[in-house]
């Protein structure tokens, strides 16, 4: 599947207060992230179904599938893994 995430790999987190975001997102969205551009990956932003904020909501959006971008969730959780988990790199450590 694809990684919504990655597109946001290698900036820093910022929020409104900071702006350390080359776009401003922080600014114009809605909660902290480390944002890119604004944005494949949000799930720090507000719980909504109301249209004209959807772009202020939980979202994940798919690469190609542009309907993902009116899409927003009620819930999210983020798990992390240590990097060497061998799902990622296709080899498991024994």
């Amino acid at each position: 599947g694809y990684d919504a995430l990655s597109a946001h790999n290698g900036f820093v987190f910022s929020v409104k207060k900071g702006l350390t975001d080359r776009d401003k997102c922080s600014g114009s969205l809605s909660g902290g992230w480390w944002f890119n551009t604004c944005n494949e990956a949000n799930l720090n932003g507000r719980k909504s179904s109301i249209s004209p904020t959807k772009a202020l909501g939980i979202t994940w959006h798919i690469k190609y599938n542009y309907e993902s971008y009116y899409y927003t969730y009620h819930k999210v959780e983020m798990q992390i893994r240590d990097a060497d988990f061998g799902f990622c790199t296709g080899s498991l450590k024994s």
